[in-house]
């Protein structure tokens, strides 16, 4: 790609156009602006087709005289040039300084030249400015008066040719100016030197930018939230938030299974990538999630769209793929992080491979749904991953013991619930206080909790409450940035969890059940006599009946496991027993009796546009009885996810599954248990449970995720036999009524479901199908323990979500109510058939209400292009790369389709769009004369002034500021994490005022109402309207402000401006409440940290006064940046209110 758009051949700017003729006819292409003479080319990118000399000028053109608009070849004063020793872009050659050249920077024409920024730079470090065609250019004309336009081309012999209004023309080098590369900082000196527009781009770009800034501090400029094609929901969002307002950014997200952690990490991977575009992402993952989260990286957040950045997925179990990163992320870290404890060395140093990675990388996310509780080792080495500085000299007995100590504050804490009776709630109170004798915070929360009970505040006091758990949370919680959503029924109400449903039985009438039922009882008996007496010989014959009472619905599943085990070293009367197994299912027909029979009864069960999932015991049961449902849904309509089939297979099986839309049916076996999302179907089927209860919660928890709105119920099934006369339907009534696994996960209870599983088997084994009660009574009581203890645990771990106005989630809902507007600004502004005076996108399919986009490359008449009204460097640097992309406004249009962007904040074409309305100067001083015949008052002139009120912590104004101590302590942190901290605690706004010439603010309503309607031309059908100002009608508006005084005038009243909307009562107000916000942050946060600090020693003490001392110089700096926000003037115009028409 090259960076301007110029001929390969002669060097000539290069227009678009479309091939007429040959293979290419129709498709767009950048041809010379010198043809038939010169006939070099590049494609719609900018690629040259192949090199070639450039053509020699004839003999005779060396004694022409130069045009007036000549580039010489020598660098001389003057000229145009970029240095790659800044960033800053264009720049005008005005002095040597030693061995450096002088480069002059433009901003706008108003100011002197002696108040322009200079800087000298390396003569190596220059290049000629392009000057690529629709380049803005200016330049004073004979009369010194500034003026604009756009070049047209730069010939062969390097001429300049620019179209100005109502002129065009050559126009020497030396003469003509270029913005540099930073955004417009003075609008004013536009309007200063006379250089006015109509307002109606003004009109049109203003609404836009007001919209963005809406949406930017909606977010708290996470851009990555607002444009990922994914569903809000306030847990995922809010746990974002914490992570990317935060410097540090090391956390492990620990939210119980499928409430969405890939989500919240890939919010923050797309922010990262947004906040850096080269950034390296290490991904390290479980063999069986690596394609799911290329998907979701795909299709939710858009990291194709990165390209020069570096994202590497590499399983889990290849660690010499894994590589140090800007940030790395790990998903079921768990499965690692009991490697560190591992007595096989290999495991071993794969968890050390870790270790070195994570402490190489700055930033770090690891994902696990495994609790603290009967885990310690695994979560002791996670945080040792987290914050090794910390926690390198803490055993495992040690955070045992930390986590036993929590259990009485859990306690206490999960009794605190705004909606307890009042007397109920003071004792409560009376407790935390007591638990917490050393927190002021707690002290002053209770005291004024008390208070408003005692008054029956009830909205008071749940303010309160919600305050002091918040409070305790943070103080308090294993490590304070583990972040951790529990399913609570709060939360139940606004993120819908589809697949957890009792399921109905299914019936498959055999005679092979009594069979089977007789020859596990005669085994049980043998292997319950040659275990007696031995408590690790009997776990393990439970778990062996397990895996016999898992395989019952298949027969030759049954008969390897029983040949399997009588090779075993056993009794004599055992082995018998097994043979006895052997002989018995060995005439059995699994086809006749479970396939077929089962794949009719399911297609009685489902309607036309259900998809099922069906979970068997082995892998060859699922094959077959897959063959058996292609007879009755056809072929394409059945998939399998199998352990006999590669993992691309499996992943290809789940993608068409996924993607087809009647009814459809995919068969699995213990693969499909673990990481796969199948959320999407709708019918859940076991043919067969497994023996283990974790398992089965595995299994449902594929399906027990979020359901979007209006999604249809789920359904559920199961095929086991009845409780009285199987072991398969008495192991179902236990997972039922014991471990009530189909009505709420057990998933944080993982150590005690594997104690209470074998617990049930040993009373199976004992007491056959009499054991049923026992067994479900014991396991019962077994988990309500854990139960308790897990809450308590919970409780302190768990983010303490708001939803309230303050919340991010809360104000991104409310800009998201606003889709619409922010669609119809944006098309009023792009689109070439849309609004007048625009940017002139060519607009394809309606992106506003469904799929659509906008080209840069639009059509004329004939083979001309119709190109953008931007510089053709940026529209091939930031538009072209995006030729042919499909988007939408809308969200549910981005969810339900693939490879769309989502047109919000933090899409690249809406972010391009806006860069270039923050640099461009058209549309940023607009000038024009109101004539309105009934108007009964004297000419009137005012300004305008649009200012963007920001608070920019990063900002120095001075050294004295408090924000120059960032330096000492940012060092090696995300330093944009504190503008997201300062966009949530002061929202960036947009605020209008209007100016009389005399600078004093305009108050008069009628004048106001005036001011008010949309620009207008006059028409033949009506009296009044609006005429811009141009360079010959600004001679009536200097009768009103004379000429010599005209600058000033304006100056003056910019000047005023910016005192006025300092003290606006909006802006105050803003001021005052993003003041109040931050100290209140601030105080909880160090209040927070010095509290953790006082329970701790060592080296996690040093590690909490470090984060105290960066916390604090924060904080001063986030004061001073919310005390005197920065105005940034976007705009600027003049109106004269009239009563006369102009003749002019």
């Amino acid at each position: 790609m090259t960076a301007g758009v110029m001929c390969p051949l002669c060097g000539s700017p290069m227009v678009m156009q479309f091939a007429s003729r040959g293979r290419n006819a129709g498709q767009a292409f950048w041809g010379c602006s010198q043809f038939p003479r010169c006939r070099g080319s590049r494609d719609a990118e900018g690629n040259a087709p192949k090199p070639r000399q450039p053509r020699k000028k004839p003999a005779a053109q060396s004694a022409l005289v130069p045009a007036a608009g000549r580039r010489t070849k020598s660098l001389s004063r003057g000229d145009l040039l970029v240095s790659s020793a800044n960033t800053f872009g264009p720049g005008k050659l005005v002095a040597r300084e030693g061995d450096n050249l002088v480069l002059e920077y433009f901003d706008a024409p108003g100011p002197a030249a002696s108040h322009r920024y200079r800087e000298a730079v390396p003569r190596a470090s220059l290049t000629r400015l392009t000057l690529s065609p629709e380049l803005r250019v200016f330049w004073q004309d004979r009369d010194n008066r500034w003026r604009s336009g756009r070049v047209i081309e730069t010939n062969e012999h390097n001429d300049i040719y620019v179209r100005g209004h109502e002129w065009e023309g050559f126009v020497p080098e030396e003469r003509l100016y270029v913005r540099w590369n930073k955004p417009l900082a003075d609008p004013v000196g536009f309007g200063e030197a006379g250089m006015l527009e109509s307002p109606m781009l003004a009109e049109l770009r203003l609404p836009f930018l007001r919209s963005i800034l809406q949406q930017r501090s909606a977010a708290h400029g996470m851009r990555a939230v607002l444009s990922s094609c994914i569903e809000l929901h306030a847990h995922q969002v809010e746990t974002a938030w914490r992570v990317l307002q935060d410097p540090v950014q090391r956390y492990l997200l620990a939210d119980e299974v499928g409430l969405g952690k890939t989500i919240e990490a890939g919010i923050v991977i797309r922010q990262m990538l947004l906040d850096n575009p080269t950034l390296r992402v290490q991904l390290i993952l479980p063999p069986f999630l690596v394609d799911q989260w290329k998907r979701e990286l795909t299709q939710k957040f858009r990291v194709q769209d990165f390209t020069r950045a570096n994202v590497r997925l590499s399983r889990d179990d290849e660690p010499a793929a894994w590589d140090a990163a800007d940030l790395v992320v790990v998903d079921e870290a768990h499965n690692l992080a009991r490697m560190s404890v591992s007595e096989d060395p290999n495991l071993a140093l794969r968890f050390q491979r870790l270790s070195e990675i994570a402490l190489a990388s700055p930033r770090l996310l690891m994902l696990s749904a495994t609790p603290a509780l009967h885990n310690e080792d695994a979560f002791l080495a996670m945080l040792k991953l987290l914050d090794p500085a910390v926690y390198a000299d803490t055993t495992a007995g040690q955070l045992r013991s930390r986590l036993e100590a929590r259990a009485g504050l859990g306690r206490v804490f999960l009794g605190l619930q705004p909606s307890l009776p009042g007397v109920l709630l003071k004792g409560r109170l009376a407790e935390i206080e007591a638990s917490f004798p050393d927190d002021a915070e707690v002290r002053d929360l209770v005291a004024r909790a008390r208070e408003s009970v005692a008054t029956q505040d009830k909205d008071e006091t749940a303010s309160l409450i919600q305050a002091l758990r918040t409070h305790i949370a943070e103080v308090y919680r294993v490590h304070r940035r583990m972040l951790r959503t529990r399913r609570t029924t709060a939360l139940e109400g606004t993120y819908r969890v589809s697949g957890r449903r009792a399921p109905e039985p299914l019936s498959l009438e055999s005679t092979l059940r009594d069979d089977v039922v007789e020859a596990l009882d005669r085994w049980r008996e043998q292997a319950l006599a040659s275990a007696e007496g031995n408590p690790a010989a009997m776990t393990l014959a439970g778990r062996a009946f397990a895996e016999a009472t898992a395989a019952s619905l298949d027969p030759s599943a049954l008969q390897k496991w029983a040949a399997e085990r009588a090779a075993a070293p056993l009794s004599a009367d055992e082995i018998a027993a097994l043979k006895r197994i052997v002989q018995d299912v060995a005439y059995a027909d699994r086809r006749a009796t479970i396939s077929r029979p089962f794949a009719d009864a399911l297609s009685d069960l489902m309607t036309s546009n259900e998809r099922a999932v069906v979970f068997c015991p082995t892998a060859e049961l699922a094959t077959e009885l897959a063959e058996e449902l292609k007879d009755v849904f056809g072929a394409k309509s059945v998939f399998c996810h199998v352990t006999t089939q590669s993992s691309e297979e499996n992943d290809r099986s789940v993608r068409s599954f996924e993607a087809i839309r009647k009814a459809a049916v995919m068969v699995a076996d213990s693969s499909a248990e673990e990481g796969r999302n199948l959320q999407f179907a709708n019918v859940l089927v076991h043919l067969g449970l497994p023996g283990s209860a974790n398992r089965l919660e595995q299994r449902i928890g594929r399906c027990d995720r979020w359901s979007p709105e209006g999604s249809g119920g789920w359904r559920s099934y199961v095929v086991s036999g009845h409780a009285d006369d199987t072991y398969s339907g008495a192991w179902e009534r236990i997972l039922k009524d014991g471990f009530g696994i189909f009505d709420n996960s057990v998933a944080s209870l993982q150590q005690a479901v594997d104690n209470a599983t074998d617990e049930a088997w040993h009373i199976l084994l004992q007491m056959g199908l009499d054991g049923v009660p026992s067994a479900v009574a014991r396991v019962r009581e077994m988990l309500d323990a854990e139960i308790e203890r897990v809450r308590e645990q919970d409780a302190l771990d768990s983010l303490e979500t708001s939803v309230d106005e303050r919340s991010v989630y809360a104000r991104i809902a409310d800009v998201e109510s606003n889709a619409s507007t922010f669609a119809q600004v944006s098309d009023n502004l792009l689109a070439a058939s849309s609004a007048a005076g625009n940017l002139r996108f060519e607009r394809r399919g309606n992106p506003a209400r469904g799929l659509g986009g906008y080209e840069s490359l639009g059509r004329l008449p004939g083979k001309q292009a119709q190109i953008p009204l931007i510089p053709a460097s940026r529209l091939v640097r930031d538009f072209l790369p995006l030729k042919g992309h499909v988007g939408t406004f809308i969200r549910e249009v981005a969810l339900s389709c693939e490879d769309v962007h989502l047109y919000r904040y933090g899409d690249p074409f809406i972010d391009a769009v806006s860069d270039f309305l923050w640099h461009d100067d058209r549309g940023r001083a607009f000038g024009m004369w109101r004539w309105m015949p009934e108007w009964p008052r004297e000419d009137t002139p005012l300004y305008r002034f649009d200012y963007a009120v920001e608070a920019n912590p990063l900002e120095v104004p001075s050294s004295r500021d408090p924000r120059s101590e960032l330096v000492t302590v940012t060092a090696g942190i995300d330093q944009l994490a504190l503008t997201r901290r300062a966009d949530g605690i002061f929202p960036p706004m947009i605020v209008s005022v209007w100016m009389t010439a005399g600078a004093q603010e305009l108050t008069s309503q009628p004048h106001l109402d005036a001011l008010g309607a949309p620009y207008a031309k006059p028409g033949t059908t009506r009296a009044g309207g609006d005429y811009s100002l141009n360079r010959v009608r600004i001679q009536d508006a200097y009768e009103l402000i004379p000429e010599h005084h005209w600058g000033e005038s304006w100056r003056s009243a910019e000047r005023a401006a910016q005192h006025l909307i300092r003290s606006r009562e909006d802006v105050r107000s803003a001021v005052q409440r993003a003041t109040a916000i931050a100290e209140r942050d601030a105080s909880a946060r160090l209040s927070q940290l010095r509290l953790r600090a006082m329970r701790t020693a060592g080296s996690e003490l040093v590690r909490l006064q470090e984060e105290i001392q960066r916390e604090e110089v924060i904080a001063r700096a986030m004061a001073a940046a919310v005390t005197a926000p920065s105005l940034r003037l976007d705009s600027t115009g003049i109106v004269v209110l009239s009563g006369r028409a102009l003749t002019s």
